[in-house]
């Protein structure tokens, strides 16, 4: 009788060690992949600010120039904002913190060759403006104007209509 009472005993000691393993298998390997699925949700919610945030710095920027733009068009000859040219500065903060991270490249290639470009022209435009060339300056302003409308009708649009789906698939997950 006490070899029946220990085979049972084994058996069952047996049982709960197989039982055991294995429901610490399946909860760790559950709570893995739970981890990872929160991280990933994290990280597309970087994203989406980080993108947010350049779309409005863009938004900014095209304001500024077509308030320069303005400006400049009112006396083109005789305007003192070659003068002052610390005080025509875009705002680029996000633009090159984006540049520093991966964000960026979580956005379409499009989207992030359009931004850079828009830089690079409003900068070399906006120097030709600020010099004070009698020549140069009024055709940069010219270009500066046709730049803001190219960007706020084609760009701008476009990034807000990615940036609006990223804020709807983070809403469904309730990260928003």
């Amino acid at each position: 009788m006490s070899e029946k009472v220990n085979k049972e005993f084994w058996l069952g000691q047996l049982f709960t060690l197989l039982a055991t393993v294995v429901g610490v298998y399946l909860a760790a390997n559950s709570g893995f992949e739970k981890a990872i699925e929160f991280e990933n949700l994290q990280h597309q919610r970087d994203v989406y600010h980080v993108q947010q945030s350049l779309l409005g710095e863009i938004q900014v920027n095209t304001e500024r120039l077509q308030s320069w733009v303005d400006e400049f068009d009112k006396a083109p000859q005789s305007n003192s904002m070659s003068m002052q040219p610390d005080k025509y500065q875009l705002d680029t903060f996000f633009w090159n913190a984006a540049q520093e991270g991966s964000a960026i490249f979580e956005m379409p290639h499009q989207y992030v060759s359009g931004i850079s470009a828009f830089y690079q022209r409003a900068e070399y435009l906006r120097s030709q403006l600020l010099s004070g060339n009698p020549f140069e300056a009024p055709k940069a302003s010219e270009k500066l104007r046709h730049l803001t409308t190219d960007t706020r009708t084609q760009l701008l649009k476009n990034i807000q209509k990615h940036v609006t789906e990223q804020k709807q698939q983070l809403q469904k997950t309730g990260l928003i």
